[in-house]
């Protein structure tokens, strides 16, 4: 009787830690029907591990650098990424990488597991056929712990082109006209200053009520003249 009680108190905790290891998301079969769509160039990889071998050990799934998921027990998540080639990798002790080719509209399914290490498990990798993955998932709860990660467009690796111009966002109102620019009428051209005139020179001056020196009576004063005029009656 006690050796029954303790194998089944020791069932109910390797069962409790397990449980408490997987993710606890909704199945796939539960929402396969309400998966976002796809872009037109975008490409979809399942990451899914269906075995409970080294259920502790746990490490973060990368893609390209970028953390977007664990390796959890009974469990899956995937990720939405533009077409291009990807590397997953994952590190205990040891790492296990796998490079993923995506093209545009494609889903990829990779298989994750941990093997037997030296003194830690090893995670490892391998890409599964779409009907193999499919029926791998149906039992496998989602793991939505890195939600930010999942539809993230751009990642290490893959560059973006920003766009040369961006445009304005539709609003429904009528743009608001341009600012117009008023433009002062150019000043008028200043007429050139006044020459001063110059005054001659004394020399040149001729005084109006000076007599030419060839009038006769230009030298004779007031008086010879009287007396001249007297002498001629």
């Amino acid at each position: 009787m006690v050796r029954r009680w303790i194998g089944g108190v020791l069932l109910a905790v390797l069962a409790a830690g397990l449980f408490g290891c997987s993710a606890s998301g909704p199945r796939f079969s539960e929402m396969a029907g309400s998966m976002p769509s796809l872009g037109e160039n975008e490409g979809r990889i399942y990451f899914f591990r269906n075995s409970i071998m080294g259920a502790a050990i746990q490490p973060d799934v990368s893609v390209n650098g970028q953390v977007v998921g664990t390796s959890r027990p009974n469990s899956f998540f995937y990720i939405d990424r533009p077409a291009g080639t990807y590397r997953a990798s994952a590190r205990t002790e040891a790492e296990g990488t796998i490079d993923v080719v995506l093209r545009p509209k494609q889903t990829a399914y990779v298989s994750m597991s941990i093997t037997m290490g030296l003194l830690v498990g090893r995670p490892n990798f391998e890409r599964v056929s779409e009907a193999e993955g499919r029926k791998e998932l149906q039992s496998l709860a989602f793991d939505d712990a890195f939600a930010s990660a999942r539809t993230a467009k751009a990642s290490a690796g893959s560059t973006a082109t920003p766009a040369a111009s961006a445009a304005p966002a539709a609003t429904g109102k009528p743009a608001a006209p341009a600012a117009t620019v008023t433009t002062a009428p150019p000043a008028p051209a200043q007429p050139p200053p006044a020459t001063a005139a110059v005054a001659p020179p004394p020399s040149a001056r001729i005084p109006a009520s000076a007599a030419p020196e060839a009038t006769p009576f230009g030298k004779t004063s007031l008086n010879d003249l009287r007396l001249l005029l007297q002498a001629n009656r």
